[in-house]
């Protein structure tokens, strides 16, 4: 039995109103069986440059509330929680202009909706 995650559109919060704020979008469904890695895109406006903006991604299973997973800019700057598994990790594809979610060895509690949203340079401790 595959697994679903269903990801959908966020919009992005920063800009100014003399130039068009940046928009983050994603795969509307991602599908991938259990014990296999899933791979979930966040694409950022192409007038936008991901390496300036850190990405936090969250994470909704079904009849659950919203949760936090991680936050990535880059190897030097991010911040996963201790509750969140070691089997999720991100970096950025700096030619897609995206940042990538992996879920490693995925299983039925990773079912879900996921959301990405552009983040300000955070300094974690």
């Amino acid at each position: 039995m595959a697994l679903g995650f269903t990801v959908l559109l966020l919009l992005g919060t920063l800009g100014t109103a003399a130039r068009a704020q940046p928009v983050l979008s994603q795969p509307r469904l991602v599908l991938v069986q259990p014990g296999q890695s899933a791979r979930l895109s966040c694409t950022l406006s192409p007038q936008y440059n991901i390496s300036h903006f850190g990405i936090s991604w969250y994470q909704q299973r079904p009849g659950r509330s919203l949760t936090y997973l991680l936050y990535y800019n880059s190897e030097r700057d991010k911040h996963k929680p201790a509750m969140t598994p070691e089997r999720f990790s991100a970096t950025k594809d700096l030619a897609s202009n995206a940042c990538i979610l992996t879920i490693a060895a995925a299983c039925q509690d990773d079912n879900g909706t996921y959301y990405c949203a552009l983040s300000p340079a955070l300094r974690w401790l």
